[in-house]
């Protein structure tokens, strides 16, 4: 009757880990709070590219705001179909929806861009002071 190896003798075979190939890693440019500065996410695949990341992505809470307005600028303004496949009608309410969406991107847009907004053209008011 054998006994069950409970102990190994001699020196304990070495583990090798194993280093992952495919990680993201999340840098915040203020680390102690990162809900105030910019994100940035570094994808590596070693298999794809050794030396380094193959794509960075930056996140800047400023322009967010930005592009889900042009995101949804963008699904209002592309048409609905019907289930047969026939183009749905714009309402008014619709239009509306676009036009309120349009000028709340711009509004932000000329905020973060102010050099883009277009010069006031015409004659200027005459204020008579009395």
């Amino acid at each position: 009757m054998k006994h069950p190896r409970t102990e190994n003798r001699g020196r304990p075979s070495e583990k090798i880990k194993e280093v992952p190939r495919k990680f993201t890693r999340v840098y915040y440019e203020i680390p102690t709070k990162p809900e105030l500065g910019c994100k940035s996410v570094w994808h590596y695949d070693l298999d794809k590219f050794a030396n380094g990341p193959y794509l960075v992505e930056h996140f800047d809470p400023a322009f967010d705001k930005l592009e889900k307005l042009y995101n949804k600028l963008e699904r209002l303004n592309k048409p609905k179909y019907h289930e047969n496949g026939r183009k749905k009608r714009t309402t008014k309410a619709d239009k509306i929806k676009m036009e309120t969406t349009e000028r709340a991107y711009w509004k932000e847009h000329y905020k973060l861009y102010p050099e883009d907004k277009p010069k006031k053209r015409g004659r200027r008011a005459n204020r008579i002071n009395s």
